[in-house]
């Protein structure tokens, strides 16, 4: 009986010292997890980033503007 009772006493032990450390690692992925309202935040940053610039048709228009003019430039210099 006193041998059954030691073993119970080390498994309290033992069960106390993993729920001590169980709770450093919940609480260390609770602090580098995010909160939706952060992934909400960086999500307004990005598309707000991406407000300002051009879409594909105006590039798409630039760049054949621009070949456009060098191809009359070609076609009208004194070669």
């Amino acid at each position: 009986m006193q041998e059954v009772k030691s073993a119970i006493g080390q498994l309290q032990a033992t069960t106390a010292r993993l729920e001590d450390r169980l709770g450093r690692v919940e609480i260390g992925i609770a602090r580098d997890l995010a909160t939706k309202a952060e992934l909400a935040e960086l999500r307004t940053a990005i598309v707000g980033g991406f407000a300002g610039k051009p879409g594909m048709t105006y590039v798409w228009g630039i760049l054949a503007a621009l070949l456009m003019a060098y191809a009359c430039g070609l076609a009208f210099s004194p070669s």
